[in-house]
């Protein structure tokens, strides 16, 4: 229950009868102060014998809310900011509010905050001042759990926040402080004008993250997949990763080998993997993700990398890999795919145990302030709603950054859940070296210039400690300053170059480069056999839907030849087999258990019970590991997830189905900045594979097309494939063959809706026992002639609208041909098929999208260049459009009628469809 200020009299009238009367007050208050009796401070405020004990019920109270109201409110008034910009509010804390006065200053009371067994209302304050309201303001009081909040009370009240760090702890702050520093003004020299996003301001991120990993190790923690934006990255690939200063002075210059790195990607946005020894003995695995500088875009990918790491070690209280992501403070408020993670934390699918989250507040974002970029107190606030603690701190007091991030990382550790640290500091530079943040925020930046630095101000308050020897302090910074130079003139000396390595581990058995030979991706019979037992039978006493019981008799009868193989078992049967393979399946998206088109039903469910059964979990003894999800409604962190996931491990098969292909747009950035290009930007390959429904049924605008063309744009240099299979044969062995090459590349697939079910598109055992993958599938009518009159090439559902009008019009001197591989584009495939069909006087690409979107654009000029000297290559479509398919089913039919009828009219003059 949230008391507001407004309340607190009421509040404390209610308390008074229920100290004489509990079950006077109504069964939520009644809940409320026993809640807060067992929070330790039961007796807090029980006066002593003292004069004037005739207060003491009245006090007790007051006492009490007055302990709560720091717990709630004491991080408004908490000195945080090291700027001073936002001025502490006390406005909560004022005795008065709570019926204390002065005169109650020397009252003794008992047990009213942990750690403090009997004192006076003026040591309370001083306790609770400490605590709550000095350079760490904690809010966590928002969270629901009792368990949670108490512990957290009491690690902070008996501490107050403030306990003495042995000197090993500072001296390891300040040389971590210094390194941070040092670096920065070390580039500034060597590279004069060239941008790296400082972290000045901000050093303090650098210790802190020096006690995450330290922390970890103490907590028996294998590895850390680190994920964070370009400011300050430079800094933490030195002085946390490790990465050789010599590598990146390469990249400043760069210095590459055209053999090993061809387009890359700037210096700020590179990844890097090292294993780490603690100080106490510990091998902590650190890996920072590659990424763009699209901000909190990488934030899924990490945790999807993080979510496949712990499953493949068994990893099931998720505590041995961590993820840790370094955010902005302007960015964590502003960006929508921040809130779609945090949804993620405690969903079965998803959950990686907690993430650490530290959030480098500079109090602006580019040129705007908070106050212009946010409607909240703190940029964290949309944590609270998650019931995520969170943690503001000083920046330019290490040693309080160090307490914070200690206590937050226990918490996770203890109670697997998200923490997040608000780290306040400043931006002592603009954007980026060259911008001159003056223009907009001329006083911030007065003040920030006259500041001191923060290791100035720590090395300040080291000097006046008498256990810091100076000589320690100046042995710091000289090993600092000589190692940087040393590293410097060894890069220079030697040569060294840009690096790039990204395919050890769990990658070193796949190759970078596409082999020769296609593997064999026909089903064995003992395959097809368990598959197909684990399928239809079910465990005694299951009853599924009556529905779902006659769908499994049909599979059965499928599976014996007696009914043509449709998709939904086509697809099983190949995961199947996949799984009999030794590989293991993550299937998720939105409804994709059933199925969007009620076409899977992966998982089924007893209809008594409500017990969920996954047929395919129970093949055999030694099959790898299925999983089909349901996903949140989510596109852009559920699609950055999965990419994540399938970056860890290679040897699992990671699909994400789109409900509808056309909502892939809301992950636009997942496709463009890491699917489409990781691997020409960073040597990331990837085997995920994107189900993407598409076909044009009537059903409007947002349900008819996946936007082939925006796929097809991003094709280059084979860095994906992009298929629209027509047969559910065609499915098994694409599918079959994605696993089974020796190298990964993304698999875009235009699936499905009409043809899930349409008797025409189906396939027989003996097409999924001996058949292959086929990138063209082309026909030719038996029609004895000495040529065709016309040659229409097509891709996807629309070939089943061709077949059924020729055969309704009886024609028989048109061929059709089927692109089932868009990309890359199968140029041998079509050779053979335009021989097979030749001569040939007209030859027409025809697509059921609007001229402007589909294939059509993509295919133009690679098909032309193939075509005999002196033939044109027509394009039939439905005309130009700025909204993929009309909303009116009636229109979508005369559009569909106007292809059909142009596609075999005697002759077609020109180029058909409007552009215009």
């Amino acid at each position: 229950m949230d008391i507001g200020r407004e309340n607190l009299a009421i509040a404390e009238e209610l308390y008074r009868k229920y100290c004489d009367d509990p079950d006077s007050v109504g069964p939520q208050w009644l809940a409320y102060f026993r809640s807060l009796e067992s929070d330790g401070a039961a007796n807090a405020g029980r006066l002593s014998s003292d004069p004037g004990a005739d207060r003491s019920v009245e006090l007790s109270g007051a006492v009490r809310e007055l302990v709560q109201a720091y717990r709630r409110f004491g991080h408004l008034a908490a000195d945080l900011d090291p700027l001073g910009l936002r001025l502490p509010d006390r406005s909560a804390l004022e005795l008065r509010l709570y019926g204390l006065q002065q005169a109650d200053l020397e009252r003794k009371f008992e047990r009213a905050l942990y750690g403090l067994e009997r004192a006076t209302l003026a040591q309370i304050l001083q306790k609770l001042e400490r605590t709550y309201s000095a350079r760490i303001g904690v809010e966590y009081e928002h969270i629901r759990s009792n368990e949670e909040r108490l512990w957290l009370a009491e690690r902070m009240e008996v501490t107050e926040n403030s306990q003495a760090l042995p000197l090993a702890v500072r001296l390891r702050l300040y040389e971590k402080l210094f390194q941070a520093e040092h670096f920065e003004k070390f580039l500034a020299m060597k590279f004069v004008g060239k941008k790296r996003f400082s972290l000045e301001g901000a050093e303090s991120l650098i210790p802190a993250l020096d006690a995450c990993i330290e922390d970890a190790g103490a907590h028996d923690v294998e590895g850390l997949v680190i994920g964070m934006a370009h400011r300050g990255r430079l800094n933490v690939l030195v002085n946390i990763l490790e990465k050789p200063a010599g590598v990146i002075f390469a990249e400043f210059k760069e210095s590459y080998n055209p053999d090993q790195i061809d387009y890359a990607d700037v210096k700020y946005h590179l990844g890097y993997s090292f294993t780490r020894t603690t100080l106490a003995g510990k091998e902590v695995h650190l890996s920072l993700a590659f990424n763009p500088s699209h901000l909190e875009a990488v934030d899924p990918v990490v945790l999807g990398s993080v979510r496949a790491r712990q499953t493949f070690l068994g990893d099931l209280e998720r505590s041995r890999i961590v993820p840790l992501m370094i955010h902005g403070d302007a960015s964590f408020i502003g960006q929508g795919v921040v809130a779609e993670c945090l949804n993620l934390w405690r969903l079965p699918g998803y959950s990686v145990g907690g993430t650490i989250h530290l959030v480098v507040n500079n109090q602006i974002g580019f040129t705007t302030a908070p106050s212009d970029s946010r409607s909240t107190e703190y940029c964290t606030d949309l944590a609270r709603g998650f019931q995520i603690p969170v943690f503001h701190v000083n920046g330019d007091d290490p040693e309080a950054v160090y307490r914070a991030v200690t206590l937050a990382c226990e918490f996770r550790h203890r109670f697997h859940r998200d923490v997040i640290i608000d780290l306040f500091c400043y931006r002592r530079l603009g954007h980026n070296e060259n911008d001159e943040p003056a223009f907009t925020q001329p006083l911030m930046y007065d003040q920030i210039r006259q500041r001191p630095t923060t290791v100035q101000i720590y090395r300040s308050k080291l000097a006046g400690d008498d256990d810091v020897a100076a000589e320690d302090l100046e042995f710091i910074e000289n090993g600092s300053r000589s190692g940087l130079e040393a590293s410097f003139q060894r890069a220079q000396d030697k040569g060294v170059r840009m690096q790039v390595d990204t395919m050890g581990g769990r990658w070193a058995e796949f190759a970078t480069e596409p082999l020769d030979s296609e593997p064999q991706t026909r089903l064995l019979a003992e395959q097809m056999e368990r598959s197909v037992r684990a399928l239809v039978q079910l465990p005694p006493g299951f009853q599924p839907h009556p529905k779902i019981a006659r769908l499994l008799e049909t599979r059965a009868a499928m599976s014996r030849g007696e009914s043509p193989i449709d998709w939904g078992f086509a697809e099983l049967l190949a995961f199947g087999s996949i799984l009999e393979n030794g590989y293991a399946i993550r299937l998720a998206g939105q409804d994709a258990r059933r199925g969007t088109f009620s076409h899977r039903h992966a998982t089924l469910v007893d209809i008594h019970s409500g017990q969920q059964y996954t047929p395919l979990q129970h093949i055999s003894a030694h099959q790898g590991a299925f999983e089909v999800l349901n996903s949140p409604l989510s596109e852009y962190a559920c699609l950055g997830f999965e990419y994540g996931y399938s970056l860890a491990d290679p040897r699992t098969l990671v699909l994400w189905e789109a409900q509808f292909g056309d909502f892939v747009n809301g992950a636009q950035i997942m496709l463009d900045q890491f699917i489409a290009s990781s691997e020409v930007k960073w040597r990331r390959m990837s085997g995920i594979v994107l189900l993407l429904p598409h076909g044009y049924e009537g059903q409007g605008p947002e349900h008819s097309s996946a936007r082939p063309e925006r796929l097809l744009q991003m094709c280059s240099r084979e860095n994906m494939q992009v298929c629209n299979c027509t047969t559910p044969a065609q499915y098994f062995h694409l599918l079959r063959r994605q696993m089974l090459r020796r190298h990964r590349k993304p698999l875009i697939l235009l699936s499905p809706k009409s043809l899930l079910r349409l008797p025409a598109a189906s396939s027989t055992l003996q097409d999924l026992a001996l058949g292959v993958f086929r990138e063209v599938l082309h026909d030719r009518p038996m029609v004895g002639r000495g040529s065709l009159r016309r040659l229409i090439f097509c891709s996807g559902k629309v070939y089943y609208d061709l077949l059924s009008e020729r055969q309704r019009l009886g024609v028989d001197d048109v061929a059709l041909v089927r692109l089932e591989q868009l990309y890359p584009y199968p140029y041998d495939e079509m050779t053979e098929a335009l021989r097979a069909h030749s001569p040939t006087r007209e030859y027409m690409w025809l697509q059921e999208e609007p001229l402007n979107q589909g294939a059509w654009f993509f295919i133009r000029d690679r098909l032309s260049a193939q075509l005999p000297a002196g033939a044109e290559l027509l394009a039939v479509a439905r005309d130009a459009n700025p909204s993929p398919a009309a909303g009116l089913h009636k229109i979508h039919e005369l559009e569909l009628a106007a292809i059909l009828k142009r596609a075999f009219a005697p002759a077609t003059a020109g180029q058909a469809g409007r552009h215009e």
